[in-house]
């Protein structure tokens, strides 16, 4: 009962996110605060899985990038990590972070050379990370 609930919020927390990334290009705090909170109840709900915090080593490796590259990489990327990692267990946040990069860099290498053939200079153009990982989750949840 709890596996699925946490499935159902955590879908709904990845859409919300997703949304807000695509439109604003960042993700506000206070629904970072809702997920979080929700991924803690949960997370302590489940009293069978004492290492799930361990999940959130991706998004954290994500915030060292981020403070190491002066933000090439946002900084809601990973804070969105983190708190994904109280939803998942740490080998499925790695499989929807590889996933969500590869599917995005396949975007963005077409996006670049679609608008190279065209004279189209995108080279500062930046592009929202968070929408492509709604694919690779809801192919994840198929499973």
């Amino acid at each position: 009962m709890v596996e699925q609930l946490n499935c159902i919020i955590f879908g709904m927390f990845l859409l919300a996110a997703a949304w807000e990334d695509g439109r604003k290009k960042s993700i506000s705090i206070l629904l970072l605060l809702s997920g979080g909170a929700a991924g803690i109840v949960l997370c302590l709900l489940q009293r069978d899985n004492c290492f799930k915090f361990t999940g959130c080593l991706v998004g954290i490796a994500l915030l060292a990038v981020s403070k190491l590259s002066k933000e090439s990489v946002g900084t809601g990327d990973g804070c969105f990590f983190i708190i994904s990692g109280l939803f998942l267990p740490a080998l499925s946040n790695l499989i929807l972070f590889f996933y969500g990069l590869s599917l995005s860099g396949i975007f963005c290498g077409l996006f670049y050379l679609l608008n190279r053939v065209k004279g189209i200079d995108v080279g500062k153009k930046r592009i929202p990370f968070i929408p492509f990982l709604v694919p690779v989750w809801l192919i994840m949840v198929m499973r």
